[in-house]
Parts: structure tokens; sequence; C-alpha cells
């Protein structure tokens, strides 16, 4: 198959699984020729300089280019000794490889501190919050058409909504997010490249009180604001809750203050956006230069009520 037809996300996906199977296991150099020969042109039909690339796609880009950047992409044929060459130079990153994945994983724990701090005060300011977490992605018929400069572009118009508190974000009191890119197919369940938001919201429970309804309504605002390319998942569907409910685990809707249990249940549930475990594959690939894929409200803001004003 004509990889050139695959989406970037798929591309991106299967160089950065391509790099970890070098660096981490040991390969079937013959297998390795076939992928190689697909996947080294349709890499560098999809590259462009003006992204910031991953570390794995970065090595993969200059070792080809480094035994094969004489040639046209499209003309490269990777033999047994170029593979082996291949292979043979990459595994010179393995130790840059382990240092940029404990760097990854020790900002991860910094977003969760810092998130951590950050709900654990706005609980501590208000008597009840509603928690409402949507998942926002792209229908499959569209995600061909999506780039990162796409998904960016939304997510910017997203924040400034959020932070406008107009609409189905109205009586909002805090956010977070955080930007993720799938790995998987498996099945009807593809997600393999696509982009996607995790969205926690914190409504104030003396305005809001349906969870539902307002991840419905957030999900509907993300479907229009991309013009019908994006899809949504509502976490706080009672068909999808439940389970975690009669577990006792439940972190989503209405969380009184006072209900340790429940104030800690809903500070895990989020957490989930920086502590999963397949967190690291399912960082972005290609990001804009500057472009963040974790955030979170601002607790101390000027207009919070019932604290000390903040002084320059």
């Amino acid at each position: 198959m004509n990889n050139y037809y695959q989406t970037e996300g798929n591309i991106l996906t299967d160089v950065d699984k391509f790099v970890m199977v070098i660096l981490l296991s040991k390969v079937d150099n013959a297998q390795l020729a076939l992928v190689l020969n697909y996947l080294y042109p349709a890499m560098m039909h999809h590259y462009n300089h003006e992204l910031e690339y991953t570390e794995t796609v970065k090595w993969f880009v200059a070792v080809g280019q480094l035994l094969k950047g004489e040639y046209y992409p499209g003309d490269v044929i990777w033999d047994q000794q170029s593979v082996d060459a291949f292979i043979y130079e990459m595994q010179k990153y393995r130790p840059e490889y382990d240092l940029s994945r404990t760097a990854f994983l020790l900002q991860e724990t910094r977003n969760t501190d810092s998130f951590y701090k950050y709900s654990t005060n706005l609980f501590a300011h208000h008597s009840r919050l509603l928690v409402v977490r949507v998942d926002l992605q792209y229908k499959i018929e569209y995600r061909s058409d999506i780039s990162v400069w796409d998904f960016d572009e939304h997510m910017t118009a997203l924040r400034e909504r959020m932070s406008n508190k107009k609409g189905c974000f109205k009586g909002l009191e805090g956010f977070v997010w955080s930007l993720e890119q799938g790995y998987k197919q498996t099945g009807s369940h593809d997600n393999k490249g696509s982009l996607h938001c995790h969205l926690a919201l914190l409504y104030n429970g003396a305005k809001k009180d349906n969870g539902y309804y307002c991840g419905r309504s957030v999900g509907e605002k993300w479907v229009s604001m991309t013009d019908g390319q994006g899809s949504y998942f509502n976490c706080n569907d009672p068909k999808y809750f439940n389970v975690f409910k009669m577990k006792g685990t439940l972190g989503v809707g209405m969380t009184h203050r006072n209900d340790s249990d429940k104030v800690q249940n809903t500070i895990n549930a989020l957490s989930y956006l920086t502590t999963k475990k397949d967190k690291y594959e399912q960082r972005l690939k290609a990001k804009i230069p500057n472009m963040r894929t974790f955030g979170h409200g601002t607790y101390r803001t000027k207009k919070r009520r019932g604290l000390p004003p903040i002084t320059n």
C-alpha cells in the first residue's frame, strides 16, 4: 500500500513505534526492511521544516538522510546491508532516548503537582463544584484533513471561549486540558495517530447541576466550531460513569467540599490526564513551535471573590 495516502498522524505514529522497537528490542532485520521501504519515503513526503518533531522522528529522519540523503526518497531501496547500517546508527541514540523519556516523565510530574495544587485550591474555595469530563476528537472520515495547525487553531479558540465564560461555559470556575495523539489500532476502536484533547471543567455548583447536559453542550460546541469535523465523548453520561459509581471511585458530577472521599476521587480521576501509563506513547509527535500540550486555569485572579487582592 502506498503510505503517501496514509494520514500524517498514522505515519508519525508508525515512525515513533519503529524507532522504539530498534532502541528497545532485539529486532528482525528482514521484517524491518519491509517496513523501512514504505515508511521512509512516506515520512519524507510529510516532513515539514516548520514543525517541531519528537526525538524519535528527528532521529529517524537524521539517520535516513545520513545513509540515503543523496537520493530522492521515493527511489531509495533499503536492502539488508543498508538496514543493518540504519539499525547501527539508530542504536547510538539509546542514551539520548533514555534521557528524553526521563525528561518527559519529570514534566508530567510537574504538571500533576501543578494541577493538584490548583484543584485543591478550587475545592477549598467552593462549597460544591460540578465536575465535567469531555474527550474532544475528530471524526474518522476527516482525520486525514486535520493538521496539527488546525488542531492548535481549534484549541486556541476553545480556550478563548472558556476564558470568556459565555454560553456553555457560563459558571465555569476552573478547567484543565491535555493534548494527545492516539497510537492504538484495535478493531472498531481505531485512534491510531488521532489528535485529541482530554478536557475537565469545574463549574460553580450553585449555578450548574447537570453534568450530562453540560458535557453534551461543550461537545456540541466543539463540533460546531470545527465545522462538523469534530466528535466528542461525554464522560458524564450515566451509561459510562455508573460502573465507577458502583465501585465508589466516581470522580465526575457534583462534588461537595465536605465529602472528602468524593473530592479525592475527583482529583484522582482528573489526574488521569497526566499520570496514565501510556502517556509517553500518546505524546504529540509533531508540534507547532511553542505549542502547549497541557494547561489549566489560574486560581488567583482579580475576579476571585473571598481572596486578598492581588498586588503588582
